[in-house]
């Protein structure tokens, strides 16, 4: 479900993260953040507070960009949480984030291959968007 529509941007993040979660089967929900930390779009099932998610993902967005600066790495470009009953994974894009979780038993490494492979399509929704 669109966060913030614009112009078809919201739109047209909804069909990406829909590609994304029919290519890969082991994504339970995705979401997309921009890079002031608002949700744009997600997939979350009805009744999750979508707001919540969002300032969670921008609040661990931060952190992990803190400690990247701190540590001497620079910026992270992924980061992967695993969780009693599955995972939380984050890809790093031109300004925002693409964030999805996952069940226990999830192919974690394939799950972020193909996170990467849509960063640019992402992106792509997000550098239209900016232009309108």
């Amino acid at each position: 479900m669109a966060e913030r529509s614009g112009a078809g941007t919201a739109e047209d993040l909804d069909g990406v993260i829909a590609d994304l979660r029919a290519l890969s089967e082991d994504i339970e929900s995705c979401a997309v953040l921009s890079g002031d930390g608002d949700l744009l779009s997600s997939s979350h099932a009805p009744g999750v507070e979508r707001e919540r998610v969002g300032a969670i993902l921008a609040a661990l967005v931060d952190l992990s960009e803190r400690l990247a600066r701190e540590s001497g790495k620079g910026q992270f470009s992924q980061l992967r949480i695993d969780a009693g009953g599955g995972h939380l994974l984050v890809v790093r894009l031109d300004g925002g984030v693409l964030a999805a979780t996952t069940g226990q038993e999830a192919r974690v490494g394939l799950v972020l291959y193909d996170m990467r492979n849509t960063r640019g399509e992402v992106e792509k929704v997000l550098a239209e968007g900016d232009d309108q």
